[in-house]
């Protein structure tokens, strides 16, 4: 089991700037690319914080090629990100997507060629002579055509834009917000919250968080329990999150669970809470969704949907590879979720479990 230390040490930083930056304290001075190096660090060494046992031991290995000689060349595969640097730090669940494709890259022997959005687009001439390219996010129509002059076979993680085309990685979030919803009404609440991101109406911006507030707003008013008080929609960030919840607290009234765009913003929900004098869930249940590394302890540790975000990435290398190998019709995969129940949700009936889609660590 990793620890802070090991954190710290492979990082080259204390162990006091390790907790903070995996607690996300925006009050930290620290570069952008050292809390990328922390939490990359953090989640390749699966770390768990004490007290919690691991659900998955860590394995490595090495190889070889036997015999002396000229080293083959390295098939070269492309990563296309839909987010800056800057705008990835601020969301772990697609860091963790990226190191899904990095590790299976690895073992696949691909050299991996990473592009990051930037104010000017894409380095394109990098994605020459590429085997295939993995793109993570939301790309347009004209942007994936742009991509496909440089290569044919293409993978999309978390979207799924041309679907009788390309292959795709993607999650269930109407659904997942559906079961969701399911359970928290199996407890017991009717006054439900979501505290998420505004829709941008550009092509290639259509967010999983709106898809959810959508299957949210949708399953409330069905059941005639929809309530725009109990609605905050900004950005998907802790800062963002303790913002909405302070606003929310001072106009009033207060749902009886937040549902919270991600874990990202939930932190922020749940540090607003705690200064408002609040207990959780005592006084206010939260619930985030990805399940990202931190979510494990916070106090008290969240209750999350999980999206096993790194195994998607690891899914499409290897759809890749399936594509180079010669198959031509394309997959679409959608990856299940489910729900994890820790404390920060209140619980009244613990036997609910909605055909497996609820789980205890």
């Amino acid at each position: 089991m990793a620890t802070l230390k090991e954190i710290a040490e492979k990082s080259g930083v204390s162990m006091a700037t390790v907790s903070r930056v995996l607690n996300f304290d925006e009050t930290l001075s620290v570069s952008p690319e050292k809390r990328k190096k922390i939490l990359e660090i953090a989640e390749e060494l699966d770390y768990i914080p004490p007290g919690r046992k691991a659900a998955l031991a860590a394995s490595s290995g090495s190889g070889g090629r036997k015999g002396a000689g000229r080293k083959a060349k390295r098939p070269r595969l492309g990563l296309v990100h839909f987010l800056s640097v800057e705008e990835e730090l601020e969301d772990p669940y697609y860091i963790s997507i990226r190191i899904g494709i990095e590790r299976r890259s690895q073992e696949a022997g691909f050299e991996l060629v990473k592009l990051f959005k930037t104010d000017a687009g894409y380095p394109a001439d990098q994605l020459r002579n590429i085997a295939g390219l993995v793109a993570i996010g939301k790309f347009s129509r004209a942007e994936i055509d742009s991509f496909r002059t440089h290569c044919a076979d293409i993978v999309t993680v978390d979207s799924a834009p041309c679907p009788s085309e390309i292959d795709s990685v993607s999650v269930e979030v109407d659904t997942s917000m559906r079961l969701l919803l399911d359970f928290l009404m199996a407890q017991g609440f009717t006054r439900i919250g979501y505290f998420g991101c505004r829709e941008i109406y550009e092509e290639y911006r259509t967010y999983l968080g709106e898809r959810r507030y959508t299957a949210y707003v949708e399953y409330l008013k069905e059941r005639k329990l929809y309530d725009e008080r109990y609605v905050a929609l900004d950005l998907l960030s802790a800062k963002s999150g303790y913002a909405m919840f302070m606003d929310v607290f001072r106009r009033g009234p207060l749902p009886e669970v937040i549902i919270a765009g991600n874990d990202t913003t939930a932190l922020g929900i749940m540090k607003a809470i705690h200064e408002c004098k609040l207990g959780i869930p005592k006084d206010i249940s939260v619930v985030g969704i990805n399940d990202i590394p931190t979510a494990q302890y916070t106090f008290p540790p969240l209750t999350t949907v999980k999206f096993h975000s790194e195994f998607m990435g690891e899914t499409a290398v290897d759809l890749i590879r399936e594509r180079i190998e010669g198959r031509t019709v394309p997959k679409k995969l959608v990856i299940p979720s489910h729900l994890v129940l820790r404390d920060s949700c209140r619980i009244t009936d613990p036997e609910c479990n909605l055909d497996g889609f609820v789980r205890r660590p």
